[in-house]
């Protein structure tokens, strides 16, 4: 539609023709105008940051707890834990207390061994130790058939605050019997740091090593 204005209009009008021709809008030439202005907000508005990709961390002080053995043997679980322990610390998180001193904390809770520990203490434990999550290792007991040994184990991680697993891995592990690795030093369960890292570089540290190795690859920071 064409309309004509006086000229006292059409100097408040957009893109106006002087000495009172006739008047076109340039609804066209706006519309350009307007659109090319709101792509850089539209862009910005659509553009997600970075940061939202990313899933949440987990929690960076951790304490690997005494194993839950449900087991006969009393070697696996300690270099079980030792190497869990090495794995963590590989992977970035920090570990304020490592093998016996963490054993002193929790005996001053009452706690000897890692069968104590389980879904009703596990926040309060944590909270005690101040760290934000625990790793709570259950070994269970293996099976053998036709000369082939099968380790089960579960690994978990769990967020002091919440008490939630924030992530979870079941193993299984074949190895051939090929006659019992002696083992000095397993007459008792009470290891000492220095003991599990003499036994951790000797053959019978292979097996454990490479269970928890393949438990804890999924495991990122």
């Amino acid at each position: 539609m064409r309309t004509t204005a006086p000229i006292a209009q059409l100097d408040r009008a957009l893109a106006f023709e002087a000495r009172g021709r006739r008047f076109e809008p340039c609804w066209g030439q706006s519309f350009v105008f307007l659109l090319a202005l709101s792509l850089p907000l539209a862009s910005c508005a659509f553009k997600r940051s970075p940061k939202a990709d990313l899933e949440p961390r987990l929690p960076l002080a951790v304490a690997v707890l005494p194993v839950n053995n449900l087991s006969y043997d009393i070697t696996m679980p300690a270099l079980v834990r030792y190497f869990v322990e090495q794995e963590m610390e590989s992977k970035g998180f920090k570990l304020p207390f490592r093998f016996n001193d963490l054993d002193g904390e929790l005996r001053q809770m009452g706690v000897t061994n890692g069968n104590q520990i389980n879904d009703s203490n596990l926040q309060n434990i944590g909270q005690s130790l101040k760290v934000g999550a625990v790793v709570q290792t259950t070994l269970y007991e293996p099976t053998l058939e036709k000369g082939v040994k099968t380790f089960h184990a579960q690994f978990r991680f769990i967020s002091v605050l919440t008490g939630q697993t924030l992530w979870e891995r079941k193993v299984e592990m074949e190895e051939v019997v090929r006659g019992k690795i002696p083992v000095r030093g397993t007459v008792t369960s009470d290891w000492t740091l220095k003991q599990v890292k003499s036994v951790a570089k000797s053959s019978a540290g292979k097996t454990p090593r490479k269970l928890v190795q393949d438990a804890l690859k999924s495991l990122k920071r």
